[in-house]
């Protein structure tokens, strides 16, 4: 019954002379990459706040056509108030499709809130040479929804 002295543990393998020794910090031997990192259908909060800026953007759509709108001063005439009033109204109302579909992790609203980002940054340049500093909050934005919709690609996954 007497078992023999135990043995130490010798490591796996040495290492070879000509090897500089490392601190345990550089070590990645052990680093282990899970294998589902990716997550599909989850609702990532960059996804939720570009979904909120889709629906800012509707919202101020609909401020500027009921509040600054009437007050604003057109030496063209009507018809071109007419014509901004609708784009504005057609652009508001697919921002905000496009925040719900985002929510809702539909391909086609990641596509959808891409393109309108698209058009946003437009806006904002235009906008950039009467008021620089409200055309570049607006290229910023619409800057963040197309990183965040670009990046969240397996998120709207069905997994």
């Amino acid at each position: 019954m007497n078992e023999g002295p135990s043995e130490p543990a010798q490591p796996s393998e040495p290492e070879p002379a000509s090897t500089p020794p490392r601190s345990r910090f550089e070590d990645l031997a052990n680093f282990e990459v899970p294998g589902d990192a990716v997550v599909t259908g989850r609702r990532t909060p960059i996804l939720i706040t570009a979904a909120v800026v889709l629906f800012a953007g509707a919202l101020f759509a609909i401020l500027y056509i009921v509040l600054l709108l009437p007050f604003a001063s057109s030496d063209r005439g009507s018809s071109v108030s007419g014509i901004v009033v609708g784009f504005l109204l057609v652009y508001g109302a697919l921002q905000a499709v496009a925040g719900a579909l985002v929510l809702l992790l539909r391909q086609s609203g990641r596509w959808l809130g891409i393109v309108l980002a698209i058009v946003g940054i437009g806006l904002g340049v235009a906008r950039a040479s009467s008021t620089p500093a409200s055309g570049l909050v607006t290229i910023l934005l619409n800057g963040f929804v197309i990183y965040a919709l670009a990046s969240s690609g397996p998120a709207f996954r069905r997994g």
